[in-house]
């Protein structure tokens, strides 16, 4: 049994991930702010560190630095979880987005307290200097995302406690309504993401985050995870037989992606087909998404990545920012997102990302 002190100001979400500890068979020790929770690790040493980031008193990356900078708490793992991407969190030994899902926040708490990594990160590191009306639109913007997917998180990890305890019951009518609820949730969350994406784009806030890694397992992950949430569409997967190796923002990418294979989903029509195609062009690794479903009208698609376009025909679903956030993070990484397309013969969405040296 391990100790795992949790510091959240909402006292929803607190009880959740105190609950969701003590059910992995651990103590959770509670604190409402960051404050409290760097006096509490003081004087109880935990084994694991758990905590929200906008938090009174002290935020969540304050809290981090103070213990990296005690020598009796510094190797404490820390997992840090924001519905904001601040500054500074690669120093924390794992980041939840938050709204945080039951089995992903289950699993970093298991892989954590079996592994104490040692931290040799500065204390005193900070970001550069801004613009004090780009640090006023930052903090407004981290503002909304903590007041509304806050909240979301709470309902989120409820309904999924919700669907956790239908295993022992035999009410398909209680699980359907919960299941309903969280892609309702999702829905509002992945909203919520767009809209500040969108305003972070506006700013030239929004940050990529690139490491080396082998693209053609990513992309295999990213198909795999297709297939199991929608087994009734065939995803067929080419050229990804060998590695690729490629920088990349993996969480940016996948964001892109997810897109991508969600509009070929969306408008695959009756054939449900889709197929993703890794290939090499001079200088470029590049992934095509194609589908043969309603395909897009000529007049329209010189305007598909323009900031809250929606095609006619779209049925009035979609917020018009997805693709425009996927083209501009193609852009970010030296890349970029095209597409071809016909009436009622599909669409080819093609991603182009450098190879570099």
């Amino acid at each position: 049994m391990s100790l795992v002190l949790i510091a959240e100001d909402e006292d929803a979400m607190l009880d959740i991930f105190a609950q969701i500890v003590e059910d992995l068979g651990h103590r959770a020790l509670r604190a409402h702010d960051g404050e409290e929770a760097l006096l509490l690790a003081r004087t109880q040493p935990p084994e694991l560190v758990v905590s929200d980031h906008m938090m009174p008193r002290r935020t969540g990356m304050e809290l981090l630095r103070e213990l990296r900078a005690d020598t009796a708490l510094r190797e404490v793992p820390f997992l840090l979880l924001s519905a904001a991407r601040p500054p500074g969190l690669e120093e924390a030994t794992e980041f939840l987005a938050k709204p945080v899902d039951l089995d992903t926040f289950e699993t970093a708490v298991r892989r954590l307290l079996r592994v104490r990594p040692a931290t040799d990160v500065a204390p005193e590191a900070r970001p550069g200097a801004v613009h004090p009306d780009g640090v006023m639109r930052e903090e407004m913007l981290n503002w909304v995302a903590h007041e509304i997917k806050t909240p979301l998180s709470s309902a989120r990890l409820n309904a999924q406690m919700l669907l956790r305890k239908q295993t022992t019951r035999a009410d398909p009518d209680e699980r359907k309504h919960a299941e309903a609820i969280l892609r309702q949730l999702d829905r509002m969350t992945g909203l919520v993401t767009s809209i500040l994406d969108a305003a972070r784009l506006s700013d030239g806030k929004l940050m990529i985050r690139q490491e080396n890694g082998d693209f053609a397992s990513f992309l295999q992950g990213v198909v795999r995870e297709w297939r199991e949430l929608q087994p009734q569409v065939d995803f067929r997967l080419v050229g990804t037989e060998q590695p690729l190796p490629l920088s990349f923002d993996s969480e940016r990418v996948r964001n892109i992606l997810n897109n991508l294979l969600s509009n070929a989903v969306k408008y695959g029509g009756e054939r449900k087909h889709v197929e993703v195609t890794l290939s090499l062009s001079p200088g470029l690794a590049v992934v095509h998404v194609r589908d043969w479903g309603q395909g897009i009208a000529a007049s329209e698609l010189p305007n598909i990545f323009e900031r809250f376009h929606r095609a006619e025909d779209s049925g009035g679903s979609g917020h018009g920012l997805g693709l425009y956030i996927a083209s501009a993070i193609a852009r970010l990484h030296g890349g970029s997102l095209g597409a071809k397309s016909s009436l009622g013969e599909g669409s080819t969405f093609s991603l182009r990302l450098p190879l570099g040296h």
